[in-house]
């Protein structure tokens, strides 16, 4: 490893990174906080370039734009699992909590002990930086969509439960469009195998379940708030019990 002159540390953010430097004997040579957008990490090339073209920085990330730009610019990047940052900052300070600043220099001192054993980041070609940034947004992509059926599947559960039954999965086109054109129980409760039919010629279903099946599944769980609250009654056992006399 070369002989680092200074050592970096930044405590990343979605809309601000904390920016630490400090020297091999582990004094503090800047401190400052750079906004995440073009005028932010122009001001961080600036601060880092006053120390020299190639810069040891560690910091919780292996993979996004800031650190793609960081590696552009020619620093050398050391990522730092969230678990070791944390028995890093247990180090210096026992109560958990949230400082940018302090979180920042103990990445820059854990670095300035540790480099020895970190390996940098390597340098990814153009080609495998471009698809490295497409499985990124895929993966997000997807945690979204999870997400999303996820709070949809939850609503339909709480208010109309028929079109979760229906189907194999919430996030197929044919439960979305049941939704839109039966939007509440009381929609639903007008389909019948003729009507349940025509709906699913009408959207091209591909499905193996008939009509017949999927309009009995339907009615089977065919159940509005109110009812729902009505059946919560009949089971309760206090709905059975004989009122008590007031005094």
């Amino acid at each position: 490893m070369p002989a680092w002159p200074v050592f970096a540390g930044i405590d990343w953010g979605g809309e601000n990174h904390q920016l630490c430097v400090v020297a091999p004997d582990g004094k503090r040579l800047l401190e400052t906080r750079v906004s995440h957008d073009v005028a932010g990490l122009h001001q961080l090339d600036l601060h880092l370039n006053g120390f020299g073209r190639q810069v040891p920085i560690a910091i919780e990330r292996s993979e996004g734009l800031l650190v793609e730009h960081l590696q552009a610019t020619g620093h050398a990047v050391f990522p730092v699992s969230p678990r070791i940052s944390a028995r890093a900052r247990e180090r210096y300070k026992v109560a958990a909590v949230k400082d940018d600043r302090f979180d920042a220099f103990v990445l820059a001192d854990t670095l300035r002990f540790d480099h020895a054993h970190w390996r940098p980041l390597s340098v990814p070609s153009p080609l495998l930086a471009e698809i490295k940034a497409l499985t990124r947004d895929r993966d997000r992509l997807l945690e979204t969509q999870q997400a999303t059926e996820s709070q949809l599947r939850m609503i339909l559960e709480a208010y109309h439960p028929a079109p979760v039954r229906l189907f194999s999965s919430v996030d197929r086109q044919i439960t979305l469009s049941f939704v839109t054109d039966y939007p509440t129980p009381a929609n639903a409760s007008r389909v019948k195998t003729t009507r349940m039919a025509g709906f699913l010629s009408r959207h091209h279903y591909t499905g193996r379940v008939p009509a017949q099946t999927l309009a009995d599944r339907m009615r089977q769980n065919l159940l509005s708030p109110a009812r729902q609250e009505r059946s919560r009654a009949r089971a309760s056992p206090l709905s059975h019990s004989p009122r008590c006399c007031s005094f």
